[in-house]
């Protein structure tokens, strides 16, 4: 039954009001009321679809409403109970007890029933079914089938709207087909081939298509953005004149944009194979349930369909006056290149900088006598309670600021760096951007805490000063220092209009430069690469790393572009981990991480201790020596080599779900 998809919860009233900016809504006249089972009058409610679209008005909202489910890994909906997705990949780790990664992931033992569970200790990364008794418009727990049901109804139903021009019409069309497909993109990453649902059904109408194959749900996506790419009302990018109140609308860039994302996604590894992930060891068996998690068949091609659509993005935006740009640094030095980045991952479009393509505002927030979407305190929340905390693998992801890759890796141990060597100065700017590491010194206007250093090593400022209970925010002897802006206590978080990047142009790039490689174009793939290093002030890759050979030596071009998407991108929108799943990297799932213990040095080599430790402006530096204790609290059972299984690159579909019968089937070995 189509009910069973949509998994229909007991009706309650919800406001359908889901503007675009904290002042939008004084520009609503009429506000609209309507229940989950909106195809139908809820009992209670004088509402029906023929409210709906009566009027532009109501039509809008109710699109605004599935803007409202779009995926951020930073809504609570998408959070195991506290923790970013970020904490499944090698950068960053879950310290709280009742997180849920330390209660199913890290101990191996998340089930098929952890879709069906309401406790965020057992959920998994990303919901098949909406869960009853959470807000699934105001970012809770949402299966991507309430979201698509809007999207049909407006797509089949805007037409009657009488107060509304056709091109509005065909924006909201174009709108609802890229929110439509993003979200099946989603559940496609997470699950592998879905149940495509290519109407509005009513309700109680069956629907017994059961699971499309893997390849049927890629290109199903894709013809969704095809739809939305071809509206003739749907534009290619907001007005500045309109970008302060709709900042995050989405546009035929949003479409094109993720249309390349979804290709490089299909043409990786997990699913673009000569052999399947993992084949079936017990009933349902057979190649055709195989095809719900594998094309059937290795096809290299599929890269240039990827490449294809890079190319079309780009086409499409030099034909509108390269509106999109990456942001550029106003001067060349650390200060510079850290606000540019920080400008580019974190704030929202305005009139001057245009660089996010898809962006989601996570939340619905009150201010200014108004509702406008803004920036939940999860920073508070999680993020400082340990929620994800920065590994030593992550700090060693970035390079130095030259553009050389990380040189000192054999510095850990006692006796190993005798020269006190500060292995965090003259590093690529976005390592301080992303984690508080040692420095000697604070660009002007970046000092925190009224101090110009950071002394963030035992002993110092921020191990002894943390307010978080247990001090799990520094759990790992690092501090996530990305979304928060600051390291002690305060409130940076929500300095200014956050948009949480879906994707962003320096994406476009890195997609552009992996599907080139691919392709045999390494020499292009380079110059991709170096439009987004040179951002911050890195050298060629190439140039400064000749011994990795990357002008001829494809596999090695690739490991680094999936490394500078974990310097550019990590922590936004989960890519890392999904970097890691769609490109199968067991060989980073099973790895030991590490934490970092930082120990200043007194002039014989000695250890400091009682009190010593903390820096005084105008001493002359330390020199340091390196441990990098083996993560212990959380330990990843489910990472070891032994325990392995190639199961973990898809989660399970919901046990419920599949026993409703309408012809689900469970991915292998769960």
């Amino acid at each position: 039954m189509i009910t069973n998809i949509y998994n229909k919860v007991a009706v309650r009233v919800i406001t359908i009001l889901f503007p675009l900016s904290t002042f939008l809504v004084s520009a609503c006249v009429d506000e609209i009321n309507v229940g989950n089972a909106f195809l139908e009058k809820a009992p209670g409610v004088d509402v029906n679809i023929d409210t709906v679209f009566s009027k532009a008005e109501y039509t809008r909202n109710f699109l605004w409403s599935a803007y409202g489910q779009l995926y951020c890994t930073y809504t609570a909906g998408n959070m195991m109970n506290g923790a970013p997705i970020d904490v499944l990949s090698d950068s960053y780790h879950c310290y709280v007890g009742w997180g849920g990664p330390i209660q199913s992931y890290y101990p191996g033992g998340l089930t098929e029933d952890a879709q069906d569970t309401e406790n965020g200790n057992f959920q998994g990364k990303f919901s098949y079914s909406t869960k009853s008794g959470l807000d699934s418009d105001a970012g809770g727990r949402v299966s991507i089938y309430e979201t698509v049901r809007k999207c049909w109804q407006i797509i089949e139903n805007i037409d009657r709207v009488p107060d509304m021009s056709d091109s509005e019409k065909s924006r909201l069309r174009g709108e609802a087909y890229t929110i439509m497909a993003s979200r099946y993109y989603d559940a496609f990453r997470n699950f592998g081939g879905l149940c495509l649902v290519k109407k509005a059904f009513a309700v109680g109408e069956d629907y017994f298509d059961g699971r499309s194959t893997a390849w049927q749900t890629v290109e199903f996506i894709d013809s969704l953005i095809e739809c939305a790419i071809k509206e003739p009302g749907y534009i290619w990018n907001v007005p500045d004149a309109d970008i302060g109140q709709w900042s995050g609308r989405l546009t035929r860039a949003s479409a094109r944009a993720l249309r390349a994302k979804v290709w490089m996604f299909a043409a990786s590894p997990l699913f673009n194979n000569s052999e399947p992930y993992m084949r079936y060891d017990k009933t349902p068996t057979g190649l055709e349930n195989e095809l719900h998690v594998w094309f059937g068949k290795e096809d290299p091609s599929l890269w240039n369909r990827c490449l294809q659509y890079c190319d079309d993005f780009f086409n499409d935006n030099a034909a509108n006056g390269n509106y999109y740009q990456l942001i550029q640094p106003e001067s060349q030095n650390e200060a510079g290149y850290r606000m540019a980045y920080r400008r580019a991952y974190r704030y929202r479009n305005n009139e001057s900088r245009h660089e996010k393509i898809f962006d989601v505002h996570p939340t619905l927030t009150l201010s200014d006598g108004g509702w406008g979407w803004g920036w939940r305190g999860f920073a508070l929340d999680c993020l400082r309670q340990g929620g994800a905390v920065p590994t030593n693998e992550l700090m060693e992801c970035f390079g130095m600021q030259d553009g050389r890759n990380f040189p000192y890796s054999d510095l850990y141990g006692p006796g190993k760096n005798p020269d006190g060597i500060d292995m965090f100065a003259d590093r690529d700017p976005r390592l301080y951007e992303t984690m508080v590491v040692p420095q000697k010194s604070l660009p002007a206007g970046f000092d925190y805490a009224g101090m110009s250093y950071m002394d963030s090593w035992v002993g110092g400022f921020l191990e002894k000063n943390s307010n978080v209970t247990n001090k799990d925010d520094v759990a790992s002897g690092y501090c996530k220092f990305k979304w928060l802006l600051d390291y002690y206590g305060g409130n940076r978080y929500d300095d200014d209009y956050i948009g949480v990047s879906y994707i962003r142009l320096a994406e476009m790039y890195l997609i552009r430069a992996e599907a080139r490689a691919e392709t045999g174009d390494l020499a292009g793939a380079l110059d991709d690469l170096h439009a987004v290093r040179s951002r911050v002030g890195l050298g060629r890759i190439e140039d400064m790393n000749p011994e990795l050979n990357l002008k001829s030596n494809k596999e090695n071009l690739i490991n680094e572009i999936l490394r500078e998407r974990n310097c550019e991108i990590g922590a936004e929108c989960g890519d890392r981990t999904y970097d890691m799943i769609r490109r199968m990297r067991q060989d980073l799932f099973t790895k030991p991480l590490h934490e970092i213990r930082i120990y200043c040095l007194d002039a014989n080599g000695n250890r400091l201790t009682d009190g010593d430790q903390q820096y005084k402006a105008g001493n002359p530096w330390p020199k340091f020596e390196y441990e990098k204790p083996e993560i212990v609290v959380g330990h990843r059972r489910w990472w070891d080599a032994g325990y392995w299984t190639n199961k973990w690159y898809l989660d399970p579909v919901s046990r419920i779900e599949i026993q409703k019968g309408y012809g689900l089937t469970q991915n292998p070995g769960w």
